[in-house]
């Protein structure tokens, strides 16, 4: 396949870079033009970068909060006129993560030039992050420039000099670049023009379709309709001849030529009618046309295109006849044939055209038997895992609340968070997301409730999240400030009146075995009081958020009891979840800004107790390691007692939004069918009638209970 009307851009890897390098320059400098320019094949070939180092550059961009800019000043050409406002900008990016390498981890605090180290970064990633600075002190040097006007030549000996410095002077891909600025400084005069100028005529340059078109290579050649005039073929093919193609698109540049059609100018509906003439007098042998015939939605047959449907009434006058379809009258040279190349009817005589087989795709034909086949039902089969010999206790409780959970996370190893690739806008962020304000707030608890003077503490840190741009600019961040803050207080001031200070919280590391399994995993108590455990969890304000939290304090219960530790409570603290700085309740009365839980076991439970419900979590989770066992919320409960019931549960819960961000989806995909998931009843039944007995709460109640 040989593709025609590509400009140098698309055959030069050199030329690529320059375009995104001219495109960079002058601009916002946002992440993603930036990064085009610093992870481009060449410039990676040049500093060596394999894909740990850009994974390592896109963390440290993320957490740097990186906007647009390469610093203050220079963003009042895009109209922000504050030049001592560095956050979101690359350099103070960039010397935040130098910073945070070379100085320890401690209390976010301003340090050389008022910049806050980044915190997290290891040593070894100064191999990562010094290319990249030094990438951008190119980028940089050339973009100082673009306000001064230059001649011709200058200017492109800055752009060469640039590339230099990117790729290196030995780089083949480099000669038609230079060529072309060898060509502009040909031609050029020493008159001083701005950036934008060269820049204009240079992209248009790289992009505009080369004089030469490889049209007689003996191969399929993609092209427009452009090169084809008075140029014969053998067979020509219009592939996807629709009403997109028609239409005259609306103009967004300046030519004012384009935006308002006078007496005289150039039709572009004219000119369609052309370019298809033309493809219609080069075809020599066979003139293939491709559209869409019937609506995806409704499948009723959709009107050709304006040009297409005059060439039809143009054949049809000189003697093609006509045939019926579907109760319609059609041209004798449309052809109606299904979508899919893997359609049976494709395969069938008579089926697309009279006493012809329509393909002759022997692949085609082999997938559209097999789909002719009754469908089997797709469960997960069980996989051969060697058997756990340790399991966590975060792992433990996440099974306790998830099934799937083990099967998902440690078998197929799949994470499944995922952000969808989401863009980094080239804009100063107003609002934190709510992953970030959970970041601040477990960040700011950690250290207030350690630091010995607090007020002094919540005053550096205030000014380091403002300095570095962890919060919003101008004001927009001081809700977050003050909610984070205020959260802290009162639940120090709560666990001080509970007896249990959070000073005095210290963490103890238990290990216990059942059916030759390891459990493993911390303990957090308060010296004042052991027989009491506490989980300090913010994010837990609804029910849905304190399931995971309650399962992890079940888990950590028991273990407890079975290492022979005198726990019998489980205190979970978190964020009310209608409280903020100044709430008041419908009698006006200021909001609880601390929500108490307090998780406990049946008093029933003894050790002996704890030991057996240990071994068979454990053997209920060396099952789900190995086989897929998939809840669908509330449908594996009603499935054991009414499966009518267990239908419409498995149909509501595929409906609902989170079901995206379930594991569900990750095993069944997005159009699970119930009789598949639950296609071996008896082993369903077996599992689920085990693991719902050994998870069960008393109803409305925060006390364990397992049947």
């Amino acid at each position: 396949l040989v593709i025609a009307d590509r400009g140098i851009r698309d055959v030069s890897d050199g030329a690529e870079l320059l375009i995104a390098l001219l495109k960079l320059i002058g601009s916002r400098c946002s992440v993603e033009d930036s990064l085009a320019v610093a992870t481009h094949q060449l410039v990676r070939s040049h500093y060596g970068l394999d894909d740990n180092a850009i994974e390592v550059w896109q963390r440290c961009i993320e957490r740097t909060r990186i906007r647009w800019g390469i610093d203050g000043p220079r963003r009042r050409r895009d109209g922000l006129d504050q030049p001592g406002l560095a956050a979101h900008t690359w350099w103070q990016g960039l010397e935040r993560m130098l910073l945070g390498i070379l100085l320890p981890d401690g209390t976010p605090e301003a340090a050389l030039g008022g910049v806050v180290p980044l915190t997290g970064v290891d040593t070894a990633d100064i191999e990562s992050i010094a290319p990249l600075l030094s990438i951008v002190r190119v980028i940089d040097a050339l973009d100082c420039l673009v306000n001064n006007d230059q001649s011709v030549g200058v200017w492109c000996d800055h752009f060469e000099q640039t590339l230099i410095q990117l790729i290196g002077d030995e780089a083949e891909e480099l000669e038609t670049v230079i060529y072309e600025l060898d060509q502009l400084r040909r031609v050029a005069t020493e008159t001083k023009v701005p950036y934008h100028d060269i820049k204009t005529i240079l992209i248009t340059t790289l992009t505009a379709a080369v004089g030469h078109q490889p049209l007689r290579t003996g191969a399929i050649t993609a092209t427009s309709m452009i090169p084809l005039r008075a140029v014969p073929f053998r067979v020509i093919c219009v592939a996807g001849f629709d009403e997109d193609v028609a239409e005259t698109a609306a103009s967004d540049h300046d030519n004012l030529v384009e935006r308002q059609q006078l007496l005289g100018d150039s039709d572009p509906r004219v000119n369609l009618r052309r370019g298809f003439l033309d493809c219609v007098v080069s075809a020599q042998d066979q003139l293939i046309i491709t559209c869409t015939g019937m609506s995806v939605s409704t499948n009723a047959t959709l009107p050709l295109v304006t040009p297409l449907a005059e060439f039809i009434d143009f054949i049809g006058r000189h003697g093609v006849p006509l045939w019926d379809w579907n109760g319609e009258q059609f041209s004798n040279v449309e052809v109606f044939h299904p979508r899919h190349a893997c359609s049976q009817r494709n395969f069938r005589v008579n089926e697309i055209r009279p006493d012809i087989i329509w393909s002759h795709d022997q692949k085609a034909l082999h997938v559209a038997t097999a789909l002719g086949e009754p469908p089997h039902p797709i469960m997960a089969e069980p996989i051969s895992a060697a058997p756990r010999t340790l399991i966590e206790l975060s792992s433990l409780s996440a099974f306790l609340c998830d099934p799937l959970w083990p099967f998902v996370r440690e078998t197929l190893a799949i994470n499944p968070w995922r952000n969808d690739d989401v863009e980094i806008p080239a804009t100063l962020p107003l609002m934190l997301s709510t992953y970030e304000q959970r970041e601040l707030r477990d960040n700011y608890i950690q250290g207030y409730i350690t630091s010995e003077k607090s007020e002094e503490f919540e005053e550096s840190w205030t000014q380091a999240v403002r300095a570095d741009g962890d919060v919003p600019i101008w004001g927009f961040g001081e809700a977050a400030i003050e909610e984070i803050t205020g959260f802290a207080q009162a639940v120090v001031k709560q666990t001080d009146e509970d007896g249990l200070p959070l000073i005095k919280r210290q963490a103890e590391r238990v290990r216990v075995e059942a059916n030759d399994v390891q459990i493993s995993g911390t303990l957090e108590f308060c010296q004042d009081d052991p027989m009491s455990l506490i989980l300090l969890h913010p994010s837990a304000k609804n029910a849905t958020q304190f399931r995971r939290s309650k399962y992890l304090a079940l888990a950590q219960l028991l273990v407890a009891m079975v290492a022979g530790l005198p726990v019998k409570r489980a205190y979970v603290y978190s964020q009310h979840e209608k409280w903020s700085p100044g709430a008041v309740d419908d009698k006006g009365k200021p909001r609880k800004a601390v929500m108490v839980r307090e998780v406990t076991l049946e008093d029933r439970i003894n050790r002996q107790d704890s030991q057996h419900l240990i071994e068979k979590l454990c053997s209920l989770y060396q099952q789900a390691a190995v086989s897929a066992y998939s809840s669908f919320g509330k449908t594996a409960a009603d499935f054991l007692t009414d499966p009518k019931k267990s239908r419409k549960s498995f149909s509501s819960f595929i409906t609902y939004a989170s079901y995206e961000n379930s594991l569900e989806v990750v095993v069944h995909g997005r159009s699970p069918v119930f009789d598949d998931v639950f296609s071996d009843v008896k082993k369903q039944k077996a599992f689920f009638n085990k693991y719902l007995a050994l998870t069960r709460f008393k109803p409305r109640t925060n006390i364990y209970s397992p049947e």
